[in-house]
């Protein structure tokens, strides 16, 4: 069984007073369809001690970790923190890392890369121009407001617009991806994205 590590988003109800961690069931079964075994990693976690965290990520032996879309990113947040020690953990341990969307630009911004405002990006689809001899999506939908202003330090840029808005970026030596589309919201299964998935946290068979 190859567990896979998923990073929700924060929802705050202020009538109710509650913070709840929330995940599109779409993505779960995006990561089920693909034979991995999909495990929600509650962002308060993180006010435990850090040895403790890792030391409980180590015992799972797991195979990928997807941190997912939704929220911008907000420095000093419990989210921030919990996918800072993500992505370290995974560098670290080299496990591979899948950034949705917000999960990319976290990848950027960890890595001093600022984020600019992007029109027409919301409920909308873009053709991508691939910049590798990679398989990647010809066409990806779109919601986001943000978009990375360069590539970060040690990263390519894989693919982008044709107005040259960078969509997805591949770190040089670790197995970390970024993607600014959202996989689990085609409507039509896309196999491009499921042999991408495949190739980063490997064959489940």
């Amino acid at each position: 069984m190859k567990i896979v590590i998923i990073n929700p988003k924060i929802s705050v109800n202020k009538k109710r007073k509650e913070i709840n961690d929330v995940i599109d069931q779409a993505l779960i079964s995006w990561v089920k369809t693909n034979s991995y075994y999909p495990l929600i990693l509650p962002n308060l976690i993180i006010k435990l001690p850090k040895k403790k965290i890792e030391y409980f990520l180590k015992s799972l032996k797991i195979s990928g970790i997807v941190l997912s879309g939704g929220n911008d990113v907000k420095k000093n947040s419990v989210r921030y923190s919990m996918q800072s020690l993500l992505i370290n953990f995974a560098q670290l341990n080299q496990i591979p890392l899948l950034g949705i969307c917000q999960g990319m630009q976290m990848l950027g911004v960890l890595n001093n890369v600022k984020l600019i405002r992007v029109k027409n990006h919301v409920r909308k689809h873009h053709k991508l121009i691939n910049l590798t001899k990679e398989k990647f999506p010809f066409k990806v939908n779109s919601y986001h407001d943000f978009a990375l202003n360069k590539c970060p330090p040690n990263f390519r840029v894989t693919t982008i617009t044709k107005k040259g808005d960078i969509e997805s970026i591949k770190h040089k030596k670790f197995n970390i991806e970024g993607w600014m589309w959202h996989p689990e919201r085609d409507k039509k299964i896309n196999k491009v994205n499921n042999f991408r998935l495949r190739k980063l946290f490997g064959k489940t068979k």
